[in-house]
């Protein structure tokens, strides 16, 4: 079907001066609580629960496409270890390639924080790199009653019409695909907006992508990781300290619901045009989504609470069979936490030791638990997250039902 071009696609970019009032303010809020977030931990223990939870974006991501598994079957997928189930295996496969491509692209981005993260090639590579991560057997297209047999095809736009239900159709033409992709680039840039505006279209672009559609599978879950790597493209979330996936599966309902809702454009003209006052409520959510998850961050960071979880983690272990390990421990992983690096040289003054019984009784243990970890033997500490440890310390985000019951009841020895 032809299209008006007269009238620009994909709008509203963003919403009239009586809707985007309170949208700025929201987005003034999710920009400064999540920097007040990072300012909060220091750098060196903040990538390293950064890391952990890319493995919790991946999870959730998933989760949202009906994919389920845990976080200790995440981690051996990186190892090239799977379980025997087909299904299981295929999550992990899915998540796996979910923490390679988001740690890639996030470095990427890392070093070239000018990136242009619309563009079609951005896009095309991102869907790529993601399905590179997956067998050969499973580069076909995927629906609740397993593999269609229809190829991926990783990296290109889609050739074919695609229906959501199995009824309608969902988004544009296919040939149409190619131009609304350049147009998306031209739109939602994040350099063609200023201020607060960038985080709106963040948000906005998120549900215009998923509503395009690109390619032939793995849309939900491109966009997700599209819109993280948005979100640090505009300074927001650079160092991954809440997961807006989590948020995602966690109000799932509502966030289709309200992906249907802003999904029924103007039908004049092909359907191209979005509703202004639909489009401000998936932006209010978008950012309703954004604030709950850095607040839930917040309250599981606060030191006094650290602190007494490692407590607790030290005392968990001492019990369960580290015998050479000192309940001093639990002063130098509070050290390490809070200042991100603690020199070698200073470890017997912080936890009230002889230096070489510090070594042996604190030091030695925490990194062979893989509490401690150093660049060499003579470099600073900083703190280690094994899988292990993660329902200790922060057992509100690693809690069963995302690290397994089985695993969670076992020792951490």
């Amino acid at each position: 079907m032809g299209y008006d071009w007269s009238r620009p696609p994909l709008t509203p970019i963003l919403p009239g001066r009586k809707l985007i009032g309170p949208l700025k303010d929201m987005a003034t809020e999710v920009a400064t609580t999540s920097a007040g977030l990072e300012r909060s931990i220091a750098l060196e223990t903040a990538r390293t629960l950064g890391e952990r939870l890319r493995l919790v974006n991946s999870y959730y991501s998933n989760l949202i496409e009906g994919h389920k598994t845990t976080i200790p079957e995440i981690e051996a997928a990186l190892s090239r270890k799977f379980v025997e189930k087909p299904d299981r295996r295929y999550a992990q496969e899915l998540c796996a390639a979910h923490v390679l491509t988001e740690r890639q692209f996030m470095e990427d981005l890392g070093n070239h924080p000018a990136t242009d993260v619309c563009t079609i090639e951005f896009i095309r590579r991102l869907h790529e790199h993601f399905y590179s991560h997956l067998p050969e057997e499973h580069l076909s297209t995927h629906h609740a009653d397993g593999f269609t047999g229809i190829p991926v095809m990783p990296g290109q736009l889609r050739d074919s019409e695609v229906s959501v239900d199995g009824a309608t159709r969902h988004g544009p033409s296919a040939l149409d695909l190619p131009g609304l992709m350049t147009i998306f680039h031209d739109t939602f840039a994040p350099d063609a907006f200023h201020g607060d505006e960038k985080l709106i279209a963040a948000a906005i672009s998120h549900h215009r992508l998923t509503w395009l559609h690109p390619f032939r599978d793995g849309n939900g879950r491109i966009s997700r990781l599209h819109s993280g790597l948005y979100l640090a493209r505009i300074n927001v979330n650079r160092s991954n300290l809440w997961s807006l996936s989590r948020g995602f599966s966690r109000n799932k309902s509502g966030y289709m619901l309200n992906l249907r809702a802003t999904d029924s454009p103007d039908r004049t003209n092909g359907g191209m045009f979005f509703d202004e006052e639909l489009t401000a409520d998936f932006c209010r959510f978008f950012f309703e989504i954004c604030l709950d998850q850095i607040s839930f961050m917040k309250n599981l960071l606060r030191l006094e609470e650290i602190d007494r979880r490692i407590e607790w983690l030290v005392q968990t272990l001492i019990r369960t069979g580290q015998s050479d390990l000192a309940p001093e421990a639990e002063r130098l992983l509070r050290a390490v936490f809070r200042e991100g690096l603690v020199p070698r040289g200073r470890v017997h003054e912080i936890v009230g030791m002889p230096e070489r019984t510090a070594r042996r009784k604190v030091t030695v243990p925490l990194e062979r638990l893989d509490l401690l970890k150093s660049e060499s033997p003579k470099k600073p500490l900083s703190m280690g997250m094994p899988i292990s440890a993660l329902p200790f310390l922060f057992p509100s985000l690693f809690d069963p039902s995302i690290i397994g019951q089985e695993y969670r009841e076992q020792s951490i020895v």
